[in-house]
């Protein structure tokens, strides 16, 4: 069987890191079914290995912007794979050529433009494609013989807009454990610090979007002031995709002076997120709409201590690994954040919950039930 990948939407996060894994993992199934990855050039730098079995075709067009990719997708993408013969096509970026009558699989990864609430938020372009993705999604979710969700929140979603789901599959994302796990003090850790420049700190490991909550997390931290020791930082880890929200930020920052305590690390290299993670005090999660939450996953699996909002799909994946906050409320933020990392016992009992829970996470068994569906509708 011979099997394409699209993925040429995925270009940061999230994202990347679940097709680069599921690729990986993938790879290492012993099965005689070969895979036509389309990608884009920057996306191939990223995916691209060696394996008799896979072949890596990249397009520059689907890289020039959302809209264009969509376009490509729905004329270019079905003549591309009738002529390499492939036999099902995966879409795990929401949507799938509607005009092709070979074998879809789709899997919802982007439930942002189900949320009316973000979309009053965005600019006018901005609503428009949300708009425009929401249709195609819909759209591809009928067409598909197979959906998967990374969550039972990323299929509520998607069934209150409307649609019926029959053909839905859940199969949780996964984490890399040879890359995600404790590192306890030592060399290597002491020099991330160093390069850095962090000593104690809290965590939130995320691209800057406004339904991340950002700004509410930074002010529950100011609330903090005088009630925990002032060397304590707050760290931010991730691209910036909001360059209006980023300013809006760093203004109340600049406001506050707290340009000292509150920092903005950037995009770190993948391979020295379970240093941040291990090296934190708490790992705190805002975030107001999630399909998954992979850096929820990765924190867990470093045995990092979570607080995370009290919506799903939060409490689905992290269950009694995680203490839960109104994300909107900075008050209670504040509030959580203090009883936490002032009760030794509770830290304690979080890094204990957090290795555990993470057990359940597994890219291995990520491609294992992915594969079984491909196998399913052909």
């Amino acid at each position: 069987m011979k099997i394409a990948i699209n993925t040429t939407s995925a270009v940061a996060g999230g994202g990347v890191t679940y097709i680069k894994n599921f690729l990986t993992y993938l790879s290492k199934i012993n099965t005689n079914h070969q895979y036509l990855v389309l990608t884009t050039p920057a996306g191939k730098e990223v995916f691209y290995f060696q394996h008799p079995n896979f072949k890596f075709l990249s397009f520059r067009i689907p890289s020039k912007n959302s809209l264009l990719r969509i376009l490509w997708e729905q004329l270019n993408v079905p003549f591309i794979l009738k002529k390499e013969g492939v036999d099902v096509l995966f879409s795990p970026g929401n949507v799938c050529p509607l005009f092709t009558q070979l074998p879809n699989v789709v899997m919802i990864q982007n439930i942002e433009p189900f949320s009316n609430d973000f979309s009053r938020d965005r600019g006018l372009i901005q609503r428009i494609r949300l708009k425009l993705l929401k249709l195609l999604t819909m759209l591809s979710i009928k067409k598909a013989q197979r959906v998967i969700f990374p969550s039972m929140k990323a299929r509520t979603v998607a069934e209150k807009s409307g649609t019926l789901i029959h053909h839905a599959e859940l199969i949780y994302h996964g984490i890399n454990n040879e890359i995600f796990h404790p590192h306890n003090e030592g060399d290597r850790l002491s020099q991330f610090k160093r390069k850095y420049g962090l000593n104690k700190f809290i965590l939130y490991v995320s691209h800057i979007q406004r339904y991340k909550n950002f700004l509410e997390l930074i002010k529950a931290f100011i609330l903090l002031e005088g009630k925990i020791d002032d060397n304590i930082r707050l760290v931010f880890a991730g691209r910036c995709f909001d360059e209006e929200y980023y300013k809006e930020m760093k203004d109340f920052i600049i406001e506050y002076r707290y340009e000292d305590r509150i920092i903005f690390l950037g995009n770190v290299p993948y391979e020295e997120l379970p240093f941040l993670y291990s090296a934190c005090m708490i790992f705190v999660y805002p975030s107001t709409c999630e399909s998954f939450g992979l850096t929820l996953a990765e924190a867990m699996a470093c045995g990092t201590p979570v607080l995370a909002s009290n919506i799903e799909p939060m409490i689905e994946i992290c269950a009694n690994a995680a203490i839960y906050f109104e994300p909107t409320n900075p008050a209670a933020i504040a509030d959580v954040i203090f009883k936490t990392i002032t009760d030794k016992n509770l830290i304690s009992t979080l890094k204990i919950n957090s290795l555990t829970r993470a057990k359940i996470f597994s890219w291995e068994n990520t491609a294992i039930g992915t594969l079984k569906i491909f196998e399913s509708v052909v």
